[in-house]
């Protein structure tokens, strides 16, 4: 329990700190399956700390329908696939996907190609770490109108999309090192800094161009061994 317990601590804050996003945002698959499998006990739970509190009944009230907005949410992300690392089968569902939802990375990959299993490996465990962002990867073979509009020419490509903008491309592993040693926590931290997914000690940085974060050298250098499509 002590996952609950710190995730209602926190909770219990979050008209004066966090909005209600910013708790769904900030949790991990397993903080959010803990508490959808059992509402009641987190809910007796909270009451118990509320009444240790000895704070005002509407203070109470408010608080506890902020949990079951709170669990509200957390299912409709569940129902949506969020949590889980996903891929995508049809073109058109790459577009619903980042036009309906607010936080989206998503992976377009080659089977055949051994740099895509490796951002696989990488993008599963992302997923199940940041509840509050959909992870999803689509085969090149199958978005071939995307891949063009979005003039993908190497691979692996990671595109974040907000609210249905292109805010971030992550193209081969230049920004990773230049190698395929590159940790999850590498990949996090870089993906984080345009805040398609948040870290308490990285702060998203707004002065990049639509086509990448950081300056690179030309996407057909191979000098980080990305592959051509």
């Amino acid at each position: 329990m002590e996952v609950l317990l710190h995730k209602r601590n926190t909770y219990c804050h979050c008209k004066q700190t966090r909005t209600m996003a910013d708790v769904v945002e900030k949790s991990t698959a397993q903080q959010a399956d803990e508490i959808l499998d059992d509402e009641a006990l987190a809910e007796e739970k909270l009451l118990e700390e509320l009444e240790n509190e000895e704070l005002p009944s509407h203070i109470r009230d408010a608080r506890m329908s902020e949990l079951k907005e709170q669990v509200h949410q957390y299912q409709q992300h569940k129902e949506k696939g969020y949590g889980l690392y996903s891929t995508i089968d049809k073109e058109k569902s790459v577009l619903d996907i980042t036009t309906q939802e607010t936080r989206v990375v998503i992976h377009f990959f080659h089977p055949d190609f051994r740099s895509c299993a490796l951002v696989d490996k990488h993008l599963e465990k992302l997923a199940e770490k940041h509840f509050g962002t959909k992870f999803a990867r689509v085969s090149v073979d199958i978005a071939k109108f995307l891949v063009t509009k979005l003039k993908i020419q190497v691979l692996p490509a990671i595109l974040s999309f907000r609210d249905g903008i292109v805010v971030d491309r992550l193209i081969g592993f230049e920004e990773l090192g230049n190698n395929d040693n590159f940790t999850t926590e590498d990949l996090e931290k870089r993906l984080a800094k345009t805040g398609i997914i948040l870290l308490p000690d990285v702060r998203p940085e707004s002065n990049k161009s639509l086509f990448g974060y950081a300056k690179r050298r030309d996407e057909d250098d191979d000098s980080s061994e990305p592959e051509d499509l």
